[in-house]
């Protein structure tokens, strides 16, 4: 991913908008803004979006009033949170044995598999809401006159070897199997492809319409302190 597209991921997942106190629902304005500086500053190759820029340099040419065409400073500033957030996370990541993980990639292949599955059941006429961010255990709701499906979705970068539940969706998965389909994005920064499990009575198991299984496996959590 280019920096402008880690910045999109970033300000629609983990930036916090002062006005709203959450990410904002898209990102696009913002990255586009940005873009609006460097043709105005004549600014070489990635520009403000290069991460050895001097972003002081950039803040006093913002604040020239010869260069205020548009305010775009509300969109630079995200842009410095955002390098003091990567620039945090690189140094965290520096320590031993600390744990490496993409989270860019992350976000983008849950990203990815969400909107594969909205497209399709927008495509079978379904009205699609999303429900992520109200945990309810399941991340979506399609419905049309006849039903409301609750889709769980879960987005692999290859394929299918293993999947997880929380707690709370695996609850909502057992009480609402009638109405719950598990949505399984593969390949999904590649080649995206939807697998939907429904619950099958007759077998108690979850089946697509292969007929091929998804095993499951309980597993119970503890707490633990010193004595």
């Amino acid at each position: 991913m280019t920096t402008a597209e880690k910045f999109k991921v970033w300000l629609e997942t983990i930036y916090v908008s002062d006005k709203t106190k959450k990410p904002l629902t898209t990102g696009t304005q913002y990255v586009t803004g940005l873009y609006a500086l460097n043709r105005q500053f004549n600014l070489l190759g990635d520009g403000i979006y290069d991460l050895n820029t001097n972003l002081n340099h950039i803040r006093n040419l913002i604040d020239q009033p010869e260069n205020f065409q548009k305010d775009y400073s509300s969109h630079f500033n995200a842009f410095v949170k955002f390098r003091d957030y990567n620039t945090e996370r690189d140094n965290k990541n520096k320590k031993p044995l600390q744990r490496q993980v993409d989270v860019f990639k992350k976000q983008q292949v849950e990203i990815s598999a969400i909107e594969t599955t909205i497209k399709y059941f927008e495509g079978l006429d379904y009205i699609v809401v999303s429900k992520e961010k109200d945990n309810v255990g399941w991340d979506l709701e399609a419905t049309n006159i006849n039903e409301t499906l609750l889709l769980e979705v879960k987005g692999l970068s290859g394929n299918i070897s293993s999947i997880e539940l929380t707690p709370n969706e695996y609850k909502n998965s057992k009480e609402k199997k009638t109405h719950y389909k598990l949505c399984i994005v593969t390949n999904a920064l590649t080649k995206p492809k939807l697998e939907i499990f429904s619950f099958n009575p007759d077998l108690d198991i979850w089946t697509n319409n292969l007929n091929e299984k998804l095993l499951t496996e309980e597993r119970i959590a503890a707490r633990m302190w010193k004595e």
